[in-house]
């Protein structure tokens, strides 16, 4: 299956730092044949923090989801359409599409972690990359929690180096551990 990025220019009023679940829930609601599928991945917004745990949305923020490349049209029915994220209204605006590149270096902001440990994290990243044929070298970094309904999400970021082109891709595509549609395990390039 191929995949791609859609970014939509996004406006409105400031919204939590931590957004991630109040953004796929609002998502979920306006377009839920497309969320619905445990393939797709949304990143959280990026903004200029305005203390308190707020960031203010600014004129290059964008709204990044990684979906299968059928789902285009799903998602495009999203543009020009208002949501309520954790009581922000924010709009989402045009939207571009662009292919997976096969990066050699590649970065996650944040990968769930199972146990909130970082042994434990590197042995579960091992195998997670042996499951999916990828022998690469990796960096662990910053640690994160991410609140969801079920509690907190413990996570790490995670860099992975030299991988081949077909090495990339797949774990573009597949991504790594749980939560996907909140932002984890969702890999970009890195130069």
């Amino acid at each position: 299956m191929t995949h791609v990025d859609i970014a939509f220019t996004i406006s409105g009023e400031r919204l939590p730092r931590d957004h991630s679940y109040d953004l796929w829930r609002a998502l979920s609601g306006a377009a839920p044949t497309l969320l619905a599928d445990p393939s797709v991945a949304v990143l959280p917004v990026r903004g200029a923090s305005v203390g308190e745990g707020a960031i203010v949305l600014q004129r290059r923020s964008r709204l990044l989801m990684r979906i299968p490349e059928a789902s285009v049209d799903l998602a495009l029915d999203l543009c020009d359409r208002g949501f309520d994220v954790a009581g922000a209204s924010v709009v989402l605006g045009a939207a571009k599409t662009r292919p997976l590149a096969p990066y050699a270096t590649l970065y996650a902001h944040r990968v769930a972690a199972d146990v909130d440990e970082e042994v434990a994290f590197v042995k579960q990243v091992s195998a997670s990359l042996q499951a999916l044929g990828v022998g690469a070298d990796f960096i662990v970094g910053k640690r994160t929690v991410t609140r969801s309904p079920e509690g907190d999400i413990p996570g790490f970021s995670l860099m992975l180096c030299e991988l081949s082109a077909r090495q990339s891709l797949a774990l573009q595509v597949h991504g790594i551990g749980a939560h996907r549609g909140l932002g984890f395990g969702v890999f970009v390039g890195h130069k």
